[in-house]
């Protein structure tokens, strides 16, 4: 039996973009975090005594490396080096071999695969062949070709792993970089495949068994759920996987029903309540949410007025700071509606009537929908220097606008 660990999507020293992290604490966790993650690796590594590491590309964030990057992965390698656990490293679309490198030495236990070629490794422990290793690296970012129809394993091999950085089954979402099938994973006959480029962790076969580690910190707020890295067992009966967290900082998207908030004081309470349970599910990790409030509430008029929820979300974030773990709300997005009673106003005869009347029928026919939207918007949205692109439907855009109106209609708004 060998054990080893499988990462991949490191993205060491990655910039955080798109979210409102203001606060010092919050930037300085965020800018930390991928080197973190990538010494709780190096950590699981040593404590479970593996036989080797594989890192399965986009090590780096860019093609052209950072130097604290490169500095954080040589003392990473200098402290397996130490204990006698070799690394091997492919690199992926983020950092092709035809990045800039600062040039640093690092240990002979670490194997980065060729961009030419599939290139074969031997594992050696006390004194025997237990495995053979084999990658490819990408030479440029724009890897279109099928690597995975070049691995062949030698018929020598006791245990064989392939990693491979690639789209395996054309996976939506991503970019389609060295794509194969997993009938092309099976033909290589490899007894595992350590994959890269997918952040979501999780099997994508059991024959051959072909694994994505996912990322080891999630990097956007669409990167939620667990991040981290897979120790691997593999023997003559099969390989099993044990998943274990790394992330030093987690994201969360969370929706808040504030049907049963009178006011803001309730439904300040009841966002309070929703990050003490986000706090719970943390495990001791801070933890960055983005909020969306909605329902039917008498407190949708309030949340309308200039300043409100600007100021709602600067009181929540320094308390939410204060707490242990932190949590920083990076956004809170208003989506609640007017408490009235809709099926009744369709019948209303009148001004109210009409517009609930017009707007359903507007936003029950898509392209109706989009029309009304694009006859509105598109003269104001053309005359900005960069057109943003719209984050709502055309449906949505069209209740949210039938909302604002009754509002007003009711005397509610501002």
């Amino acid at each position: 039996m060998i054990r080893f660990v499988h990462a991949s999507d490191l993205h060491l020293d990655a910039t955080f973009g798109g979210v409102d992290a203001t606060d010092d604490k919050v930037a300085g966790a965020l800018a930390r975090s991928t080197i973190e993650a990538f010494n709780r690796v190096i950590d699981l590594c040593i404590e479970k005594e593996v036989d080797f590491l594989v890192i399965a590309g986009d090590l780096y964030n860019s093609a052209d490396r950072s130097l604290g990057a490169e500095l954080a992965f040589q003392r990473g390698m200098r402290r397996l080096a130490d204990v006698g656990i070799p690394a091997f490293v492919v690199q992926g679309n983020h950092d092709p071999a035809d990045g800039w490198s600062a040039g640093l030495d690092f240990p002979d236990s670490v194997v980065v695969f060729s961009p030419e070629k599939v290139e074969r490794r031997e594992v050696i422990r006390d004194g025997e062949v237990v495995c053979a290793v084999y990658g490819r690296s990408f030479p440029t970012r724009q890897v279109t070709e099928n690597f995975a129809s070049d691995f062949s394993r030698s018929k020598d091999d006791p245990q064989a792993v392939g990693v491979l950085h690639a789209n395996v089954g054309g996976r939506e979402g991503w970019d389609d970089y060295a794509p194969c099938t997993v009938d092309d994973l099976r033909t290589a006959g490899m007894d595992y495949w350590a994959l890269g480029h997918i952040h979501l962790p999780g099997r994508v076969s059991d024959d051959p068994p072909a694994v994505y580690s996912g990322s080891t910190q999630g990097l956007d707020p669409g990167e939620e759920g667990p991040r981290g890295c897979y120790l691997v067992e593999l023997d003559g009966g099969g390989a099993t996987e044990e998943f274990f967290e790394t992330a030093s900082v987690l994201w969360r998207r969370v929706e808040l029903d504030a049907t049963d908030a009178p006011g803001l004081e309730e439904l300040r309470a009841a966002v309070n309540s929703t990050c003490d349970g986000v706090r719970t599910e943390s495990r001791d990790r801070p933890t960055i949410v983005r909020i969306e409030i909605g329902g039917r509430t008498d407190v949708h008029a309030d949340l309308g007025r200039p300043g409100v929820l600007e100021d709602l979300l600067t009181d929540l974030r320094e308390e939410q700071l204060e707490c242990e773990p932190w949590i920083w709300i990076d956004r809170v997005r208003d989506r609640t509606k007017p408490n009235m009673d809709l099926d009744a106003l369709i019948e209303e005869e009148g001004l109210r009537g009409d517009l609930v009347r017009l707007a359903q029928a507007r936003a029950s026919d898509p392209e109706a929908a989009a029309a009304m939207v694009a006859e509105i918007m598109d003269p104001v949205l053309s005359n900005l220097a960069v057109r943003p692109e719209l984050e709502e439907g055309a449906d949505r855009i069209i209740e949210r606008a039938r909302d604002l109106c009754l509002d007003l209609l009711s005397g509610e708004g501002s």
